[in-house]
């Protein structure tokens, strides 16, 4: 066996490994998304049917492939199981597929296909290698795993449970900083980082005090607010609005929505013959959807290529994301043709009437005073960031100023894994400050609330994960793919709704901006006319 041949079955030997690994993590996924709304526990009981109550075997519970096995029902009651399952098993997979191969497997320089160099997209720390860098790898899919949990659960119920926001954070507060201080005493600092700094996320820097010391003041802050929340001494906002709810929806009539759906239960006996009709008008959508997707994905690098002279793989990728809506027509065009409407979701709402819960947040009548009292928990969390700026510059006093850069210097360096424990709160902080900031005066302006806590949350954990920068640019990427979002519901559909969940869309942002980092470092520097090209970490 050539030496080529053993590195290409080394490759796919990792390859499938991180397929298996990501897909188990799927399986968790569809746990969490169930029972934590239900408020049950993701450790017990075993697995079962929900309708008949059997236990599942080991291989039922196989990734993907124990649905397969089974034909999508119950080996016991043949009731039918949801695809949700096996689609978010093997989309995790894949995601972690996607990850793994551009940052470990796709050469460091000149990996070009379709006209695109795939290399520009791996960043520089993790040319260092998995060896020296794969606890901030395993940061990364901590993130990208709670944050696929929190879309499916927010989509469905409104509402994000906040243990898997901090799940993300816990694991950069310790992975990140662990990791530096190690790599610091062993001396095997890495080699490839971004221009002007020491790790994956952005940190202070050696002289960065003031911003260290304010960023550590601001988590001191908010570790006060919650200890002062916990004794009463300031009242939670929001406090009434299930007593509230709860009357308004009595007034009104209307039964509460269960927490969430469980995407298990689809096999009522008497309900066969619409399944097989459901499965009819799906799988004209599926070919309607792949027929449109192959053309948009052909015409587009054909354009991209020729025309306008930008890879062929960007313009694919346009024509797809453009193919997607005029395909959502042609679906409801055939529908209307049938008689019948063809929605792109089973089980999505034709309707959202402003009577249903999901509508009730925004009749709430008294967000302003509610945020006001954010504002109050807040106080410490700004007052001691504040505080804490003044202490670092004294800290790294007496200043010089670099001869080269003009930089400041401080009299005496931070240590690589202060730095580092310094850019996670500085990420957490920020990512989730610009969230609050928007909820807190987006709500006194419109006196309604505007954003929900769990989006706060959302990204500050992505701040602490990959940094401050990048959460900066998911917050101001989100709208545009709500934007999208809107378009396919509507002509999927005929109608959107008039509230709808906004964390799916900040962690398709994030997503996006870290798998596109070099498209938008490129956008921002043509955008502020620099002529220097930004290299964001």
């Amino acid at each position: 066996m050539t030496h080529q041949m053993l590195m290409t079955f080394f490759a796919g030997t990792q390859i499938l490994f991180a397929f298996a690994f990501g897909s188990c993590v799927g399986s968790l996924i569809n746990v969490l998304a169930y029972r934590m709304p239900l408020g049950l526990s993701v450790v017990t009981p075993p697995s079962r049917c929900p309708k008949c109550d059997h236990l599942l075997s080991w291989r039922d519970n196989i990734p993907v492939f124990g649905w397969l096995f089974l034909r999508g029902k119950c080996r016991f009651c043949k009731t039918r199981i949801s695809p949700e399952y096996p689609i978010v098993e093997a989309f995790v997979g894949l995601i972690f597929v996607l990850f793994y191969v551009l940052w470990y497997i796709v050469p460091d320089h000149g990996a070009v296909w379709l006209g695109f160099d795939w290399s520009m997209l791996k960043p520089e720390w993790a040319m260092n290698g998995f060896g020296r860098t794969w606890p901030i790898f395993v940061t990364l899919l901590v993130m990208v795993s709670s944050l696929i949990a929190m879309t499916i659960i927010d989509a469905r119920t409104f509402t994000i449970p906040l243990s898997l926001t901090w799940t993300p954070a816990i694991v950069a507060l310790v992975a990140h900083p662990l990791w530096a201080a190690w790599l610091a005493f062993r001396g095997t600092l890495w080699r490839y980082t971004a221009a002007g700094e020491w790790w994956a996320i952005p940190t202070p820097g050696e002289s960065g005090w003031p911003m260290l010391c304010a960023a550590f003041g601001g988590l001191l802050g908010l570790l006060i607010a919650n200890v002062l929340l916990g004794l009463g001494l300031i009242r939670r906002s929001f406090a009434d609005y299930d007593e509230w709810e709860a009357k308004a929806l009595a007034e009104a009539g209307i039964e509460p929505e269960e927490a969430a759906h469980q995407p298990g239960v689809e096999g009522e006996r008497d309900e066969e013959e619409k399944a097989a009709t459901s499965r009819n008008t799906h799988s004209r959508s599926a070919a309607v959807v792949a027929a449109c997707m192959v053309m948009g994905a052909v015409l587009g690098g054909l354009v991209a290529g020729k025309a306008l002279g930008i890879p062929a793989a960007l313009g694919a990728l346009a024509g797809i994301l453009v193919a997607i809506p005029l395909a959502g027509s042609i679906c409801r065009a055939i529908g209307r043709g049938s008689g019948k409407d063809t929605p792109a979701v089973e089980g999505e709402p034709k309707t959202a009437d402003e009577g249903t819960p999901a509508e009730m947040w925004i009749q709430y009548p008294h967000a302003r005073r509610e945020v006001c009292k954010e504002l109050i928990f807040l106080a410490p969390c700004i007052g001691l960031a504040v505080v804490g700026w003044f202490v670092g510059a004294r800290l790294g006093a007496p200043w010089s100023v670099d001869p080269v850069t003009y930089d400041l210097v401080a009299s005496r360096a931070i240590p690589l894994w202060c730095s580092v424990l310094g850019g996670v709160a500085m990420g957490y902080l920020i990512g989730g400050g610009i969230v609050w900031a928007i909820r807190i005066f987006g709500t006194l302006g419109f006196g309604k609330e505007a954003m929900g806590l769990g989006d706060v949350h959302l990204l500050a954990a992505v701040g602490a994960a990959v940094g401050w920068i990048d959460a900066l640019l998911a917050f101001f990427v989100a709208p545009f793919i709500a934007l999208y979002i809107v378009l396919l519901q509507t002509t999927w559909t005929g109608n959107g709704r008039k509230a709808m969940p906004y964390g799916p869309y900040l962690a398709m942002a994030t997503l996006a901006v870290v798998l596109g980092k070099v498209g938008f470092e490129a956008a921002l520097a043509q955008m502020f006319g620099s002529s220097v090209p930004l290299d964001f970490p």
